[in-house]
């Protein structure tokens, strides 16, 4: 194993260091590639998931990222050519940006690999049963299906370890100046608002569905949505994009966070959730105050948007199939008293100094589990405790 050949130019750089960009193949970033703790940030696992099910969702055969900047410590493990350079076998460049895009890529791949072992195992049980039955159809039908499918998904895991990424190489930087030249990078970075992000993603197709509801739903459009970073205390809208992709998210799957399955099922099928998250507004704005968003009522809660989205969702696809009816369990909102005077949600949040009810958003679904819990109290489906609750919503 001779190592990994680099058809690149070093420029000078800083008169004693050298600078090269090349197109280097997934694949090769996996094997030659390492995280140094001492000059990267710690890892966020919820960003290498984020951009995993990118990856997984992607509808193009390739993946286009940004440029990923790496390191060469040791210049002797680079030897010049002829026409190219040569990295020895067994070298690590170290990453001082683009951790999340290698490991997610890294992840992905192991992913592709187990599924494809999945089916592989699966195709073996079918190929005995076909030389115990070799005269069924169904059981042949089965086997090439599956011969398909393996074929389809280690080919698409190749076209993806195939596919080139530029990158930027420093060489003979030391441990404390990639550690500057990673604070460098990282202090330039302009952090886009989280309500730009759900306006303009187009890459999450529950995104997709929020986009086209905001823009044609008679109802959401009178109530407000607020486009900028976050709701306050003073403004008048009803919602915006962060709290509208949460409260989607908890009514198709009753979950805190949109799952890969439901993201392709959208994809698949996106009328029929844009259907749904109209058919929502349509019931509950008309059984709220007229101006929703005033702070003056609860309905201009995120806890109490969410929690209504989760006591929808135990409706809207009970048994795994959907009920044309899920929109009558929401007629308990009629005459529901929205105000913070409301003595009931005071005996289960409990009040807070300035008077209004404790309804502060928190990280866990703990208070959105109280709410779904009274609302079935008051509904066929009383009798199901906390329990019930949390665990439709783990």
């Amino acid at each position: 194993m001779e190592g990994l050949r680099l058809k690149m130019t070093i420029h000078p750089f800083c008169d004693k260091f050298g600078l090269s960009t090349v197109a280097l193949r997934v694949q090769d970033l996996l094997n030659y590639t390492m995280i140094d703790p001492m000059v990267q940030r710690k890892l966020s696992n919820m960003q290498r998931r984020k951009i995993s099910t990118y990856l997984q969702e992607r509808e193009l055969d390739h993946v286009f990222f940004g440029p990923v900047t790496l390191s060469l410590r040791e210049v002797n493990q680079l030897s010049k050519g002829e026409k190219e350079f040569l990295l020895k076998h067994g070298s690590k460049l170290s990453i001082l940006d683009g951790q999340h895009r290698i490991l997610a890529l890294g992840y992905v791949n192991d992913q592709m690999q187990k599924e494809v072992r999945r089916y592989e195992k699966k195709l073996v049980v079918l190929k005995i049963k076909q030389r115990k039955f070799p005269e069924d159809a169904e059981i042949r039908q089965e086997v090439e299906e599956t011969e398909g499918t393996i074929n389809q998904l280690e080919g698409r895991r190749l076209d993806l370890m195939e596919t080139q990424l530029a990158v930027q190489i420093y060489i003979g930087l030391t441990e404390e100046e990639e550690q500057q030249l990673f604070g460098d990078i990282n202090s330039k970075v302009q952090l886009v608002s989280k309500e730009l992000g759900h306006s303009f993603d187009s890459i999450d197709p529950l995104n997709l569905v929020i986009q086209q509801v905001v823009d044609h739903n008679v109802y959401l459009k009178a109530a407000g949505v607020e486009r900028r970073n976050n709701l306050t205390s003073f403004n008048r809208n009803f919602t915006c994009f962060s709290w509208l992709y949460a409260t989607a998210t908890m009514l198709f799957s009753g979950r805190m966070q949109p799952s890969y399955e439901l993201q392709r099922k959208i994809r698949h099928d996106p009328s029929t959730y844009v259907e749904i998250l109209h058919q929502f507004f349509n019931t509950i704005l008309p059984m709220m105050p007229e101006q929703p968003g005033l702070a003056q009522y609860t309905s201009a809660n995120r806890v109490i948007q969410e929690s209504i989205a989760l006591y929808a969702n135990r409706f809207l696809f009970p048994n795994g199939e959907y009920n044309e009816e899920w929109t009558n369990s929401l007629q308990l909102l009629e005459g529901f008293d929205w105000s913070h005077d409301n003595e009931e949600l005071i005996y289960v949040f409990g009040a807070l100094d300035n008077g209004k009810i404790n309804l502060i958003h928190e990280k866990s679904l703990k208070k959105h589990m109280k709410l779904v819990q009274f609302f079935l109290e008051g509904t066929d489906s009383g009798s199901a405790d906390e329990d019930d609750v949390a665990s439709s919503a783990s």
